[in-house]
């Protein structure tokens, strides 16, 4: 089980890479835009760069993708802890566990969902770079599935977590007890 919690780490990380990678072409990408659109009409020079704002569009969608598959791994996306925590620890791990069965629908339906869009973008392409909007869209169910490995992950290690507490506490009654006779 370590062999496969480091593969999806290892993935991870090189997911946080990509993320942030794309996230440094996009701040170029808007750069170029704001410069043409306003800094070069002000010098007389007038120019387009229209493909700047479909690949900023673009590698948003692949970054919150992306980004929340990873954000899934450590439990970071969006919940309300605060109730979960003022339930006794039994039933706050049952409800943390529903939550958490219930996002991996959501995610096994962004997949489904996902793949008819790119079927349908096979189709077509974008407006001015030609990009087969396939691509643009395998964001989501791309996404979908490295989020439902980092749910499934999360749920075996808070397992794991839970098993290994329980044996500590099992072993220290006993050895309370051993001491007492």
């Amino acid at each position: 089980m370590r062999t496969l919690f480091g593969i999806i780490a290892g993935m991870n990380a090189v997911l946080r890479q990509v993320v942030g990678a794309m996230l440094g072409v996009m701040v170029i990408t808007v750069s170029i835009q704001i410069c043409v659109r306003f800094v070069l009409p002000k010098l007389g020079i007038i120019a387009a760069a229209p493909w700047t704002e479909e690949m900023a569009r673009y590698l948003m969608v692949w970054c919150i993708f992306l980004g929340a598959a990873v954000a899934a791994r450590s439990g970071a996306l969006i919940a309300m802890d605060s109730v979960v925590d003022a339930l006794p620890p039994a039933l706050g791990d049952a409800t943390r566990t529903l939550g958490l069965c219930i996002t991996l629908a959501f995610f096994g339906l962004l997949v489904w969902l996902g793949w008819r869009w790119v079927e349908f973008g096979t189709m077509e392409t974008s407006t001015v770079m030609a990009l087969p909007m396939a691509w643009v869209y395998a964001a989501m169910p791309v996404g979908a599935t490295v989020a439902i490995l980092n749910i499934l992950a999360l749920m075996a290690e808070r397992h794991f977590q839970r098993r290994s507490e329980r044996r500590a506490a099992q072993a220290a009654a006993e050895e309370a007890a051993a001491s007492i006779v």
